[in-house]
């Protein structure tokens, strides 16, 4: 009767953490959307399914729900990006932190020039927001619309030389 009641127990346990987490995934996905939403102009939100799978619901179909693998590259990225800074949002709240720094790295070169487009309008749209965005980045694209930034270029006689935008390169 031990081993059953202990099943038991566990059963409820992970029901529970189950539980816990489906909440905290919609919790995470209702902050997000509120990012996601104004990135793509209200016409598509994020929601979680039965199984806690993200779904896309897309309000310039009739707010039909659609797999979010249906989404562009750029709208990949707006989504990515809202969960994941949604995600450092809650972790700060918890611990009561106050940074502001956000890292981005590389994933850029696969996307077509008008999901570029839509990464750049994000990453300025963060900026505005005096977020601190660090990217990692070797398109050309990408670093001419970026103000301040380092340049690491590998020499092959003295290593890795690091220039700020501010300065010029070491010869």
């Amino acid at each position: 009767t031990g081993t059953r009641s202990d099943k038991n127990n566990n059963g409820k346990a992970s029901g529970f953490v189950n539980y816990i987490s489906t909440v905290y995934l919609h919790d995470l996905c209702h902050a997000a959307n509120e990012r996601f939403l104004k990135l793509t102009r209200k016409s598509l939100s994020l929601e979680v399914s039965e199984n806690n799978n993200f779904l896309v619901r897309d309000f310039l179909n009739e707010g039909r729900l659609r797999s979010v693998k249906t989404l562009s590259g750029g709208q990949t990225f707006q989504a990515a990006l809202s969960l994941a800074l949604a995600l450092a949002e809650s972790v700060q709240h918890f611990y009561r932190l106050r940074q502001n720094f956000f890292f981005l790295d590389e994933g850029f070169d696969n996307l077509d020039k008008e999901s570029l487009r839509v990464v750049f309008e994000t990453l300025k749209s963060l900026w505005r927001e005096n977020r601190i965005v660090g990217v990692i980045s070797h398109l050309e694209e990408l670093q001419q619309e970026i103000d301040v930034f380092l340049q690491v270029e590998n020499h092959p006689e003295r290593g890795s030389l690091v220039r700020g935008s501010w300065e010029t390169m070491p010869s």
